[in-house]
């Protein structure tokens, strides 16, 4: 289903890069990788937050938030920060609790996504510049100051 903007039934629109972001932005190009459990037919959406470790060759999602019980080894988001289970058998723990996970640190989002995307691909990243929050897609309040350390400001 497509993500839609407007004030009733008779004034929807497709969310477009002017809804989310405001004013100018700095902008690059790099390989989006989309993730494997992506469903046919669904898509990246503008506004996701994106994250490189290579000044912006690749760029990837966030982990999987965590929803109750992890795999070992599985990684996933919790309030801000990524972590690694390390429990033998399925992990219930709450990862801020430190039992059987690895803190793997925040987790920097440091780019947006500006188009909509349905398979990994090189496609344009937004680097810097202002952002409504509620159109941004994996976003949290635990995420404004790190964006805003990497110059990307949510109102």
């Amino acid at each position: 289903m497509k993500q839609v903007a407007g004030a009733n039934v008779n004034n929807i629109t497709k969310i477009r890069q002017s809804d989310v972001f405001l004013g100018e932005s700095t902008k690059v190009v790099g390989t989006v990788n989309v993730p494997a459990n992506l469903q046919e037919g669904d898509a990246l959406k503008i506004g996701t937050l994106l994250h490189s470790s290579d000044g912006g060759d690749t760029w990837n999602t966030r982990p999987a938030l965590f929803d109750g019980t992890a795999q070992q080894d599985e990684v996933v988001y919790f309030e801000g920060h990524t972590y690694k289970s390390t429990a033998v058998d399925a992990n219930t723990n709450l990862p801020s609790t430190g039992t059987d996970w690895d803190d793997l640190g925040e987790w920097n989002a440091n780019g947006v996504l500006y188009n909509d995307i349905t398979s990994t691909t090189r496609t344009t990243v937004v680097v810097t510049g202002s952002l409504k929050e509620k159109y941004l897609t994996d976003y949290d309040a635990n995420l404004k100051a790190t964006l805003f350390n990497n110059k990307l400001f949510v109102k």
